[in-house]
């Protein structure tokens, strides 16, 4: 485990597509409030095949702010666009966050503060703005999550958190069974390596526009499909060949 400094950098990883009308308030935010305070950090935005100018506003901040820019000529899908910024990420701690206005990048030092005692630390969403509907759904998914693996979890897939760069290491070379809700697969494959997460409760918005992640209408297919993989994950977690986290 990484010995913490008083200013550790972080490796800031936010995934974006289509997002003209919000990414340069993101990226002016998180340089504000955390990029200029800690010597060192990096913003990676795996930006996953944009259309609506978002890829020409990115190149603006390459420039200016060193920001990295993780793409690709074609869509990858969310999953392989995460993965791969992971990849490239070189500080002791990885900070990932949702876009759109839905967190307050403040925040972020409620988990920093804890980064030494966890390889996890989730920002729990206590105070949501967002969707009864949506609520609601996080309760029921977070239910079934305990009952079904039999762990102890808060939010599991909630888009604010930070990483230790042993358990990114680790996460980013599996082979992930999900392709939605790829949080809380993380989440649940640290919990299975015998890594500890920590939790802190965190302000959460609701997003201007419809969600470009998983819109109202994939929601249930989303459900589904990570209801269809759960056997199948739980098989993987529960081998005795599944790898535990180091140290």
């Amino acid at each position: 485990m990484i010995k913490p400094s008083n200013n550790d950098p972080v490796s800031i990883i936010i995934t974006v597509f289509n997002e003209a009308g919000t990414i340069e308030d993101e990226i002016l935010s998180i340089h504000g409030k955390i990029l200029s305070k800690l010597h060192g950090s990096e913003l990676i935005i795996a930006e996953d095949g944009s259309t609506d100018g978002t890829k020409e506003i990115i190149s603006k901040y390459v420039r200016d702010f060193g920001v990295i820019h993780s793409t690709g000529p074609r869509r990858k899908g969310y999953a392989k666009a995460l993965k791969d910024a992971m990849k490239i990420a070189k500080n002791p701690y990885i900070f990932f966050s949702d876009t759109g206005g839905k967190f307050d990048y403040d925040d972020f030092w409620k988990l920093y503060d804890v980064r030494d005692k966890y390889s996890l630390v989730i920002g729990v969403r206590s105070k949501r703005s967002d969707q009864l509907y949506r609520r609601f759904l996080t309760l029921a998914y977070n239910f079934l999550l305990k009952k079904y693996f039999n762990v102890y979890l808060e939010d599991a897939d909630s888009g604010f958190r930070i990483y230790s760069r042993e358990l990114i290491r680790k996460l980013g070379n599996e082979d992930w069974v999900g392709t939605y809700l790829i949080g809380s697969e993380l989440t649940l494959r640290t919990l299975f390596s015998g890594a500890r997460a920590g939790y802190v409760p965190v302000a959460y918005e609701q997003r201007g526009g419809i969600s470009r992640g998983l819109p109202p209408q994939k929601i249930f297919k989303a459900i589904i499909s990570v209801l269809k993989n759960f056997p199948k994950l739980k098989q993987i977690l529960s081998s005795s060949t599944y790898p535990k986290l180091a140290g």
